[in-house]
C-alpha cells in the first residue's frame, strides 16, 4: 500500500529536519527505510519556497532494484522512491527533463526555477540496475575539497543525492582519530603532527606516499575537520548512503620505533620530496599491525559510526617489501584480520589504480594472492580508470571478487576538455552484457578533481537509472536544454557537435594541460601538458555556433559556463599553434616576426585570464581566501596559503618533478604564474636572438623553478579584476582572434 506524505512547507519544521545537530542519530549500518525528512530538507534548499508543490509516496523495490516515478496529480508533482535517494532521482529528472535546469556540486552556481512548475505530461518511472555507486577519489580532498566549508559539502551531499550516489568516500577529518591511536602507542603531540603533511598534501599522506611535507599540521586544523566529518557523514546516512571510511593499510610514523625499537618499518619514498619526508610502512607479520589497525577502528567507530565498509589501501604507487605472492597475501590477510576483529560484517574496499598503475608487477599470480586471502566477498575493488584500461577483464573479473566499474575523467583538478562520453557508454554496455562480468556490483567515479566537464559524470549516474541513456546524442539533446533553459535548437546542435569533436574518444589521463600552463619551452611540451587529439578548427567552428544562441539562452549562467569553457579551450589551443610560429621565427633570426607571436602569445593569456574570471568557479583569489578561513593561532603566518599555492603549482620541492601536475586555467593564475613564466621566457629567448647565442632550454628550466618557488613563498596580492559579462565578452574574443584560426590547420 503506498504512504503518501504532503510537504508542507512550515519554517519550524524544516529547521528541524535539515537541522545538522543529533536530531538524527549515526546508525551503524545504512538505513534502507525512506527518510522524507531529508528528501524535503534538500528540495527546499534547491528550490526555496517550493516544496509545498510537491508529494512523496513510497513504493516497494523493483526485482530488488531501487526505483522512482514521476508525474503530476491535482495540481502537484507527485515522486514515488523505494529509497530515499530513489526519491532524489526522481526530483532529479524533473529539474533537468521538465525544468530544464541543473544543479551543480558548486554552492556558487546558484539553481534557477521555473515560477510556475511544468507540468510532468507522461508519468516516468525508471529503476536502477546497479546496486552499488561509488563517488570521490583520495585526490579529490585535497584538488578540490581542500578548503571546503559546510556549507560547500551540504551543496555536494544534495548534488550526490540528487545524482542517486550511495557510496561516497568519507575520509575528512581522521586525523583526529589518527592522533589518539598513536598516542596509545606511545607517540607524543609533536612527533604525531609532525607526521602529518600540511592539509594540502594530506590525501597523499593518508594514501601513504609522503610523511611531515609542509607540515606539522595546526591543531586546530585537526579539530576543525574533525567537527565537519561528523556533519558530512551525518548528512550523507540521512539520504541513505554508505559511506566508506578509512582504515589501516600499514602506513606508520618513523618515530614509533623509539617505543617499539625492534619494529621492523620499510621505507616507500616520499614522491621525490627529499628523505626526510619519506613514508614507512610497517611489517604485517609484527603483532602491533593488527594491534594498530583494532584501536584505529574502535576509536573510528567511537566518534563516527560505521557503516561496515573501509577504504585501504597498501602499495599505493609504492614497491611493498616483496613481491612474493605469499607475503602480499600475508598483508591482506593481516589488514582485513584487525578490521574484522572489531567490525565482523568489515568490509574492505580496495582501489584498483595501484593495480592499473603498476601493472607489470601487479601480476594476475600477485594480484590473486592478495585478493583470495580476504574472506569471499569481503574486499571489493573499485576497478579505477575504465575509460583507459578495465583491469576486471585481465583478472577474470578480479578473480569473482566484487568490484565496480570506475570512470576517472579528472587529474588534478585539470580545467581541459576532455570526457570520452561515447566510449565510456559503449563499454559499459559491453560489460553489461558480457557473461564473464561476474560480480560487478556498481558503477562509479574517481575523479581526482572537479574541475571541468560536469556532465559526464551527471550522465554517468543517470546511465544507472536509464540505460537508454547510452543514446548520446539524445541524451546530450536533453543535457543542452538543462543549459539553456529552453527548447534552443542552436545550442542542442552545438552540444551534439561538442560530443563528436571535444567530447568523443578523448581520455582525461595525466598531463592534459595546455600550452599556456606548461613551463615554457619552444618544442613539444612539458611534464603534464599533452594536446587534446581533435579537430582544433572544428571546436572554433562550434564556439562561433555556440555565439548564435537565443537571447534568453545567452543569458542563462548556465549556458554562460559553457560558453566560456569553449572560448577558453579554443584560445588555449590557438596558444600552442601561436608558440610554434614563435619558434619558427626564432629559427629564421627573425626578431620582428619573433616579437609579433610572442606579444600575440602573451595577449591570448590575458584573454583567457579575463574569460575565466567571469566565472567564480575559476578564481585563484576564491581559492586562496578559501585557505585563509583556517588561519589560526597555532599555525604561522601565510602557512594555509602557501599549501594553497603549492599544490597547485609546484606540488613538491621547488623544481620538483610535480610541477604543474595540477595545473588550472584560473584568473590570477594566469596573470601572475603562468603568464608570467612565458614572459621571462621570451624575454630570454629575445636576448639569446640579439646576442647570437643559443638559447638554454635546461639553465631556463633552473631559473623559472626559482620564480616558481619565490611565487609560492610571496604574500598573495589579488588583483581587481572587472568582472565582464560573459556573453559578451565571448563574442568579443571570437572576433578578435577568428582572422588567427587558420594556425589550426598548421602542424
Amino acid at each position: 500500500m503506498k504512504v503518501k506524505y504532503v510537504l508542507l512547507r512550515n519554517l519550524v519544521l524544516f529547521i528541524l529536519i535539515t537541522s545538522t545537530n543529533t536530531l538524527f542519530s549515526l546508525p551503524s549500518k545504512t538505513n534502507n527505510t525512506i527518510n522524507n525528512a531529508a528528501v524535503v530538507g534538500l528540495i527546499e534548499r534547491i528550490a526555496p519556497g517550493k516544496s509545498d508543490n510537491f508529494i512523496l509516496e513510497t513504493i516497494t523495490p523493483e526485482n530488488n532494484q531501487e526505483v522512482f516515478e514521476l508525474e503530476s496529480m491535482n495540481g502537484k508533482i507527485v515522486l514515488r522512491g523505494s529509497s530515499s535517494l530513489a526519491l532524489t532521482r526522481a526530483f532529479n529528472w524533473y529539474l533537468n527533463h521538465y525544468c530544464y535546469t541543473s544543479v551543480s556540486w558548486y554552492k556558487a552556481e546558484p539553481v534557477d526555477m521555473p515560477s510556475v512548475l511544468p507540468v510532468v505530461t507522461q508519468k516516468v518511472r525508471k529503476s536502477c540496475r546497479f546496486e552499488k555507486r561509488f563517488f570521490l577519489n583520495y585526490c579529490t580532498f585535497g584538488y578540490t575539497t581542500l578548503w571546503w566549508q559546510w556549507d560547500d559539502w551540504e551543496r555536494l551531499i544534495d548534488w550526490m543525492a540528487l545524482n542517486g550516489i550511495n557510496m561516497p568516500l568519507a575520509i575528512t577529518g581522521q586525523e583526529y582519530i589518527w592522533q589518539k591511536v598513536w598516542k596509545k602507542f606511545g607517540l607524543t603531540d609533536e612527533q604525531i603532527r609532525t607526521f602529518f603533511t600540511g592539509p594540502a598534501h594530506l590525501p597523499w599522506h593518508r594514501m601513504g606516499n609522503l610523511d611531515g611535507w609542509l607540515g606539522p599540521l595546526p591543531q586546530s586544523f585537526i579539530d576543525q575537520q574533525f567537527e565537519l566529518q561528523k556533519k558530512i557523514l551525518q548528512q550523507e546516512r540521512s539520504f541513505g548512503m554508505t559511506p566508506i571510511l578509512p582504515a589501516f593499510a600499514g602506513h606508520t610514523p618513523k618515530a614509533i620505533e623509539n617505543k617499539y625499537p625492534r619494529v621492523k618499518l620499510t621505507s616507500l619514498g616520499s614522491y621525490s620530496t627529499g628523505e626526510q619526508y619519506d613514508a614507512y610502512f610497517l611489517n604485517p607479520m609484527e603483532p602491533l599491525f593488527v594491534e594498530i589497525q583494532k584501536e584505529f577502528i574502535k576509536e573510528q567507530t567511537k566518534h563516527f559510526g560505521t557503516n561496515h565498509y573501509y577504504g585501504t589501501d597498501p602499495f599505493n604507487e609504492m614497491d611493498p617489501p616483496s613481491w612474493e605472492p605469499d607475503y602480499l597475501a600475508s598483508v591482506s590477510k593481516t589488514i582485513y584480520k584487525g578490521m574484522s576483529e572489531i567490525d565482523k560484517e568489515a568490509v574492505w574496499v580496495q582501489m584498483g589504480w595501484t593495480f592499473y598503475y603498476d601493472r607489470k608487477h601487479w601480476t594476475n599470480p600477485r594480484l590473486e594472492a592478495m585478493i583470495k586471502a580476504v574472506p569471499k566477498d569481503k574486499m571489493m575493488i573499485l576497478d579505477y580508470f575504465c575509460e583507459n584500461t578495465e583491469i576486471w577483464r585481465t583478472t577474470d573479473a578480479f578473480f569473482n571478487a566484487p568490484y565496480i566499474w570506475c570512470y576517472l575523467g579528472n587529474f588534478g583538478g585539470g580545467t581541459q576538455m576532455a570526457a570520452p562520453i561515447k566510449k565510456v557508454a559503449k563499454l559499459l554496455l559491453e560489460t553489461e552484457n558480457d557473461d564473464n562480468r561476474r560480480q560487478m556490483l556498481g558503477i562509479g567515479s574517481t575523479l581526482e578533481g572537479f574541475g571541468v566537464n560536469r556532465f559526464m559524470f551527471e550522465w554517468l549516474f543517470e546511465y544507472a537509472w536509464d540505460k537508454s541513456a547510452s543514446d548520446i546524442n539524445g541524451w546530450i539533446t536533453e543535457y543542452a536544454r538543462s543549459r539553456a533553459g529552453q527548447v534552443d535548437p542552436v545550442a542542442e546542435d552545438a552540444w551534439r557537435r561538442l560530443v563528436n569533436v571535444a567530447y568523443d574518444q578523448l581520455v582525461s589521463g595525466v598531463g592534459l594541460g595546455n600550452t599556456i600552463e606548461m613551463r615554457p619551452r619552444f618544442e613539444g611540451n612539458a611534464n603534464y601538458t599533452r594536446r587534446g587529439v581533435y579537430d582544433y578548427q572544428k571546436l572554433a567552428d562550434i564556439f562561433g555556433q555556440m555565439l548564435l544562441a537565443d537571447k534568453k539562452t545567452l543569458s542563462n549562467p548556465r549556458y554562460q559556463y559553457d560558453l566560456v569553457m569553449v572560448c577558453r579551450q579554443v584560445l588555449a589551443n590557438l596558444s600552442f599553434h601561436v608558440r610554434n610560429k614563435a619558434f619558427d621565427a626564432y629559427k629564421a633570426k627573425d626578431i620582428d616576426k619573433f616579437n609579433e607571436y610572442a606579444s600575440l602569445f602573451i595577449q591570448i593569456a590575458t584573454d583567457v585570464n579575463r574569460i575565466v574570471a567571469t566565472r567564480p568557479e575559476f578564481s585563484l583569489n576564491s581559492w586562496i581566501t578559501a585557505s585563509h578561513k583556517f588561519e589560526a593561532a597555532d599555525a604561522p603566518k601565510s602557512y594555509f596559503e602557501k599549501n594553497a599555492k603549492v599544490l597547485i603549482t609546484t606540488w613538491g620541492q621547488q623544481g620538483s618533478g610535480l610541477t604543474d601536475y595540477a595545473a588550472r586555467d584560473f584568473s590570477g593564475l594566469i596573470d601572475s604564474y603562468y603568464k608570467k613564466r612565458w614572459e621571462i621566457f621570451f624575454d630570454d629567448a629575445r636576448k639569446s636572438l640579439k646576442d647570437s647565442v643559443p638559447f638554454d632550454q635546461k639553465l631556463f628550466d633552473q631559473k623559472i623553478a626559482e620564480f616558481e618557488w619565490k611565487w609560492c613563498e610571496s604574500e598573495f596580492k589579488d588583483s581587481p579584476v572587472v568582472v565582464e559579462n560573459s556573453s559578451q565578452l565571448a563574442r568579443e574574443l571570437y572576433t578578435k582572434y577568428i582572422r588567427y584560426f587558420s594556425l589550426f590547420s598548421e602542424q
